[in-house]
């Protein structure tokens, strides 16, 4: 099964994103709700303390965690320990890219720990974790690679290849790189790597 959590700031055609299916398990974090609404989206589970959903009537049928407006935890965190016990095969974050509150976005960065199954989405990015082992790459973005939190990496095919580069924390050498050939190669010796797609 594949579940998506969708949280602010959400894209504004999901299924532009991500073709959805029937399968799919839907969990809608605070004022997404709104936004999977006006996108007539099936709501599996509503998360949150909906400090900012403007209409609550929105979850008088749905299936509800309410949240404390005082806790440890983020709403969208909640969300994907929820998605957890789902035991899902694939698990998306469609959003929470931005915003206006950008702290929320680096904590985001931070779930990969905890869910390294995790890819995160939105209109222009996706990031995702890659563990020890050869990746391929074959889009013609910019690929990013960042240390989780440190890494030995090599790059072939690449416009700027490596060989066994110790990628260490706060290294920002792998920033924007491009596959030059039909595919590149990242090859992760050491570490994990928190790779990120953008859009040209």
């Amino acid at each position: 099964m594949r579940v998506f959590v969708v949280t602010y700031p959400t894209p504004k055609d999901i299924r532009k994103i991500m073709p959805l299916t029937e399968s799919d398990y839907i969990i809608a974090v605070d004022q997404a709700v709104s936004s999977l609404y006006k996108q007539r989206i099936k709501i599996n589970l509503a998360v949150g303390d909906f400090d900012s959903l403007s209409n609550h009537s929105m979850l008088l049928n749905l299936n509800v965690v309410r949240l404390n407006a005082v806790k440890d935890v983020t709403d969208t965190h909640q969300a994907l320990v929820e998605a957890a016990k789902i035991n899902p095969d694939e698990l998306y974050l469609i959003g929470g890219i931005g915003g206006e509150r950008i702290e929320h976005f680096i904590v985001h960065t931070m779930f990969f720990n905890e869910f390294p199954q995790l890819v995160i989405k939105d209109d222009n990015s996706t990031l995702f974790l890659l563990e020890k082992g050869v990746h391929e790459f074959s889009n013609r973005d910019f690929n990013t690679f960042i240390g989780y939190p440190k890494a030995k990496i090599s790059l072939d095919g690449f416009k700027y290849n490596l060989n066994e580069y110790r990628l260490l924390p706060y290294d920002p050498l792998c920033i924007s790189n491009e596959v030059s050939e039909s595919v590149g190669y990242v090859h992760v010796h050491e570490g994990k790597v928190l790779a990120i797609i953008s859009k040209k």
